[in-house]
């Protein structure tokens, strides 16, 4: 059984995704879960989705602070069969993650 995906189910949490989602800051994919270790999940299930579930790496997180927006930029290797690697860069926008008082 997955876990994360299990979780996502429940959260009833829809993810619509396009062509180019995700891949700049004009269009990055919205996140609004408080829950800081459920944000890495379901950034983790929405870039294996994205990559066809195909074997990747992490190799770079920041988070980037633009006017009153707030991005989780993630840069991963996708590992391909061939022994070759595929670089991807991942927005998410996780401006409503954050408490506001």
């Amino acid at each position: 059984m997955n876990i994360s995906k299990q979780i996502l189910d429940e959260l009833n949490i829809i993810i619509p995704l396009n062509d180019n989602l995700g891949g700049s800051m004009e269009n990055a994919i919205r996140i609004s879960c408080p829950d800081s270790m459920l944000n890495v999940l379901i950034q983790n299930e929405i870039i294996d989705f994205i990559l066809n579930e195909e074997p990747w790496k992490k190799v770079e997180q920041s988070l980037i602070f633009d006017e009153d927006k707030k991005y989780d930029v993630i840069k991963v290797i996708e590992l391909l069969d061939d022994g070759s690697t595929k670089k991807h860069v991942f927005w998410f926008d996780i401006t409503e993650c954050f408490y506001t008082s």
